[in-house]
């Protein structure tokens, strides 16, 4: 969405050091430009009634959700998509019909709440073109297209949820001729118990908001010293004191872009600014836990270093109020990208003792944190996102003490897409920073398993009794020791004690 320019006399900038967020920036705020957007995937189960049966599915919705904005502006959830693996019977249904491709659509009723307020919305229209299926005896279904905005009336945090799904195949011949029926149609209702959660975002006061109260003018005020040009640490005089050291160097690479934007005052303001890239490197180790939802148990995770690239980009964005930190990590056990082997014990269908190593390999990109903080606030609220993607695979089984072999290549059919999400304040510091540390969470959705067995497949046996959607995981992080901040007391990098 294109951002409104206009001229503005602006207020003097001022940095500081806080969090991830090192660079803090004031702006007069300015409505009309898109929200920073945060990385949605959501598994949300669903008991689903076809023509054949009810059967159990898990969606897995995807795409990008603003982080929130101004009160009464819609916000523009974008590149939605839809997942869903279609049940073994419905496989073989279409299979009977003789059908050699399938298309789909589906429509999805959206919830979106803020206090007792509640609407819905129809993201009616998603749509698959047809895919091969000859011989298939699992089919995978994406629908996906545009989406309607959401707006919410007032300042405060608003939910979406998903609701009730219909969607339809349209099963085809080989020869292109239609199958008899010409449709397959099911109704979804989210399981009982199911987390219908998508997004929450933060909805702040419009233009025409009432402003905040200010400080009681009779209470006394300390003067701030200023800062000794010399001290490259210190804040300018009068900006929020936040935790956090900068690395040497990147104070004066801060302070030369602020003088590049303060000469920008009589031109219009360009939302958001062209990306700063700030790269510092940074380690820290993460631990935790993770929930194996149809095992009713957890594993233990960690600790894990992980490497960082702070600050790849630093992007302020003075039409929202905003600037946002782009910064990347990767795992390291013992030279390879992937967290510790984690040993676990279970009980397989809720009786049987299962035992069994589970490794985590990170594939793919580096792992993307993206922080936003809201400059307009003087508590400067921070909302990171940390996403990545792992391969999962298992190995040393054993079942009620007895071993099962399931080989060298027992993994996870697609890699898992993790997202975690956390929250905190610079002033005061509380809550999760990137580089204070603390704790993030999120759910995970484990996919089917391959590869797994010696001379029998028991790939089968493993999906059922661990993939699906639900699975909850906390991880707690280490404060990060910047690699170049040789007295900072965070390095070497500590390991943290997870929390439950």
């Amino acid at each position: 969405m294109a951002a409104r320019m206009r001229r503005t006399t602006r207020h003097s900038s001022r940095f500081a050091a806080g969090g991830l967020l090192i660079a803090a920036a004031t702006f007069l705020p300015a409505a009309g430009s898109q929200a920073q957007t945060r990385e949605l995937e959501a598994p949300v189960d669903y008991t689903c009634q076809f023509p054949s049966g009810t059967y159990a599915m898990t969606a897995v919705l995807t795409g990008r959700i603003p982080a929130g904005g101004p009160a009464g502006r819609p916000l523009e959830p974008q590149d939605i998509a839809v997942g869903l693996d279609l049940p073994g019977p419905v496989v073989a249904e279409l299979a009977a019909l003789g059908a050699g491709s399938v298309s789909a659509r589906a429509d999805l009723t959206v919830l979106h709440s803020q206090g007792e307020e509640t609407a819905t919305a129809d993201w009616s229209g998603l749509s698959a073109p047809a895919q091969d299926i000859t011989g298939e005896e699992e089919v995978a279904i994406e629908v996906s297209g545009p989406v309607p905005t959401a707006t919410f009336p007032s300042a405060g945090p608003a939910t979406l949820s998903a609701g009730d799904l219909k969607f339809s195949l349209q099963p085809l011949r080989a020869d292109g001729a239609a199958t008899e029926p010409g449709v397959i149609e099911a109704a979804c209702t989210p399981a009982d118990g199911a987390d219908t959660a998508l997004a929450t975002v933060v909805i702040r006061g419009g233009e025409g908001a009432e402003p905040v109260s200010p400080a009681d003018p009779s209470a006394p005020v300390e003067p701030a010293e200023p800062a000794a040009p010399s001290d490259p640490g210190r804040a300018e005089p009068g900006a929020p004191v936040i935790e956090g050291k900068l690395p040497p160097g990147t104070r004066e690479k801060l302070e030369a872009a602020r003088r590049e934007a303060k000469a920008l005052d009589e031109a219009p303001e360009p939302c958001p600014f062209p990306p700063i890239p700030l790269p510092s490197p940074a380690e820290t180790y993460v631990a935790g836990y993770a929930n194996a939802e149809k095992m009713r148990g957890a594993a233990r995770l960690g600790p894990a270093l992980l490497k960082v690239t702070l600050m790849k980009e630093y992007i302020p964005d003075p039409c929202t109020s905003t600037f946002k930190v782009k910064s990347e990590a990767d795992f390291e056990y013992e030279g390879r990208r992937q967290l510790p082997p984690a040993k676990a014990t279970f009980l397989t269908y809720g009786f049987m003792p299962t035992t069994a190593t589970m490794e985590l390999i990170q594939v793919g990109p580096p792992a993307r944190i993206e922080s936003v903080s809201v400059t307009s606030d003087p508590t400067m609220p921070e909302y990171t996102t940390v996403t990545a993607e792992f391969e999962m695979r298992i190995s040393d089984v054993e079942i009620n003490g007895v071993p099962l072999d399931v080989g060298p290549d027992c993994r996870t059919v697609k890699p898992i897409k993790q997202t975690l999400n956390a929250f905190g304040t610079g002033n005061p510091p509380s809550g999760y920073t990137v580089n204070r540390g603390g704790s993030m969470d999120g759910e995970t959705y484990i996919p089917a398993f391959t590869g797994c067995g010696v001379g029998e497949d028991v790939s089968s046996l493993l999906t059922s009794s661990v993939s699906g959607g639900g699975n909850y995981i906390k991880m707690t992080q280490a404060p990060l020791c910047v690699i170049a901040d040789t007295t900072s007391p965070d390095c070497p990098a500590k390991k943290p004690t997870p929390e439950r």
